[in-house]
């Protein structure tokens, strides 16, 4: 539900990629899988501080908090950088004060779209507007958004859909109402695999809406003298899996980690 931040810095330039800023899920369930392209991936921005030391999701030593508020940013979009360049203030960061590494918190909701082709399903697996893909058929509702994974039926028109990053001991569904499932799946989130160091474990039976995620910065930055400008570009050619579900011609899918390029001069 992501492999995190790899932050460049220069003595009066930061270059930070991110190369996703989610989440890897782990499950076994599954069959043949594919990564696509997104060309709508809608995140919410919740919150973004620096830390001056951090040892996981809870602890940001001496945080400053460059943003918070919710921001919905579609980075699939031509004017995504714009937008996320506009979330965050780093003009009134402490003189002198060395920064070490960045939190980042999320939704757990994804806003996305995307037409990727599976090898041995016979139609494309296409986002639509699901309704009826969680237990009873019906549309997504209470925790269930958290606790299992739908099942996308092939032939439907192409839509924005939502999905969310689900938690630990999951149902990840094997039929297109949920009249099945395979049920206790294993859901972790990389720590320390990718660029992120850090993020949340969502625990079986977890509410909680928000995702965090830890960034160790590759060298320390001090705060000097000259105000920055922020400037970002992203990319989404592989920002979506879409999966088989056990021999069924049915699929899912989950959000990838896009490429972030993210400077602040």
């Amino acid at each position: 539900m992501i492999e995190g931040l790899l932050q460049i810095f220069y003595v009066h330039r930061i270059l930070l990629f991110v190369l996703g800023i989610f989440l890897f899920l782990s499950i076994n369930s599954n069959l043949k899988a594919e990564v696509g392209a997104a060309t709508v991936y809608k995140i919410t921005m919740k919150k973004v501080e620096l830390c001056e030391s951090s040892t996981g999701v809870d602890n940001c030593e001496g945080a400053i908090v460059l943003a918070d508020r919710e921001q919905e940013i579609d980075i699939a979009s031509v004017d995504a950088g714009a937008a996320a360049a506009s979330y965050g203030d780093v003009t009134l960061l402490p003189l002198g004060t060395t920064y070490t590494h960045m939190r980042v918190t999320i939704s757990r909701k994804f806003t996305i779209r995307a037409d990727i082709t599976v090898s041995g399903i016979g139609t494309d697996c296409q986002t639509y507007a699901e309704t009826s893909g969680y237990p009873g058929g019906h549309a997504a509702a209470g925790n269930e958004i958290h606790t299992h994974r739908p099942a996308m039926n092939p032939n439907q028109t192409l839509a924005d859909m939502t999905v969310y990053l689900i938690n630990d001991q999951a149902s990840i569904c094997t039929a297109a109402n949920c009249s099945s499932a395979s049920d206790d799946q294993t859901i972790t989130y990389a720590q320390g695999t990718g660029s992120s160091l850090y993020q949340t474990q969502h625990a079986d039976g977890s509410t909680d809406a928000n995702h965090v995620l830890v960034y160790k910065l590759q060298s320390p930055y001090t705060v000097a003298l000259i105000a920055p400008i922020l400037d970002i570009s992203f990319g989404t050619s592989k920002a979506i899996k879409a999966t088989e579900i056990g021999t069924t011609n049915l699929c899912n899918f989950e959000p990838m980690e896009p490429v972030v390029a993210i400077s602040i001069k």
